[in-house]
Parts: C-alpha cells; sequence; structure tokens
C-alpha cells in the first residue's frame, strides 16, 4: 500500500517543481521516501531540492540511500545527484569521488560534461580535455 502512495507524493512533488513551489515539492518528495525508502527518483528530487537550503543535510540523504541500494542503474541516479549536491557546496573532492564511482556504473545518465567541468574547477585542465575527448569520440558516450 505504501508504495502506491508514495507514487503520488512523487508525482505531487514533480508538479510542485514545475510550479516554482520548492518548499512544498521537497516536502512531497520526502514524504514518498518516508514511505519507501528505496524509490531512489524520490530521494534524489528531496535531495536536489533540499540542496539549495541545506546541502549537508541533502548529501546525507544521498548517501544514506546508497547503503541500500544494489541495483547499478539507481546507485548511479544516486551518486549523479550526489555530485551535484556537493558541487552546488563547494565540495569538490566529494563530488569528483561521486562522479567517478558513477561514471564506473553501467547508465543512461550522462557525466562526461559534469566530470569535465569539476576538474576544470580543481585546475585540472588536460584531465577535462581527456574526459571531454574520451566522451566524444567513444560510441554510446552519452552514456558516459
Amino acid at each position: 500500500m505504501s508504495a502506491p502512495v508514495a507514487r503520488r507524493y512523487f508525482a505531487r512533488g514533480k508538479e510542485q517543481l514545475r510550479a516554482g513551489d520548492l518548499d512544498a515539492a521537497t516536502q512531497s518528495f520526502a514524504a514518498a521516501v518516508e514511505l519507501a525508502p528505496y524509490f531512489v527518483e524520490a530521494r534524489a528530487g528531496a535531495a536536489l531540492t533540499l540542496a539549495r537550503t541545506d546541502p549537508p543535510r541533502a548529501a546525507q540523504l544521498l548517501r544514506s540511500g546508497l547503503s541500500g541500494v544494489t541495483r547499478a542503474s539507481h546507485r548511479r541516479l544516486l551518486l549523479v545527484a550526489l555530485g551535484d549536491v556537493l558541487t552546488c557546496a563547494g565540495d569538490f573532492p566529494g563530488a569528483d569521488a561521486a562522479y567517478t564511482q558513477a561514471s564506473q556504473l553501467p547508465g543512461r545518465h550522462p557525466l562526461a560534461s559534469r566530470l569535465a567541468r569539476l576538474q576544470a574547477k580543481t585546475g585540472r585542465y588536460a584531465e577535462a580535455l581527456a574526459t571531454l575527448a574520451a566522451a566524444t569520440s567513444t560510441p554510446g558516450s552519452a552514456a558516459k
């Protein structure tokens, strides 16, 4: 019973996010996570909307979700969201670790531009160029 209710909270959160009501969206996503702790999309939504006001709590929400998730595509989604949250918080080494870990998992979420941007922000320009070059020269590179 809790999964269908969690999906309704998640759908409501997406609608509130589209309408620009970030506080309500955060609450809806958080309610979905409370009802279904392994609902990774809701967890990512809750963390990304929470990151603007409380980045440490947002990062903790994602880290706690990672501990119970075994499916590679779900781990990748949470790690990408963690990288985004940590980048916004200015924790570039932490974001780099999250993006790097995510890039080693199969999935469809493009990471090359995020990772290259982060590498450039931390002064690793040659590495950033190599990341972008590898992404554009590899078939199916959008997945990397």
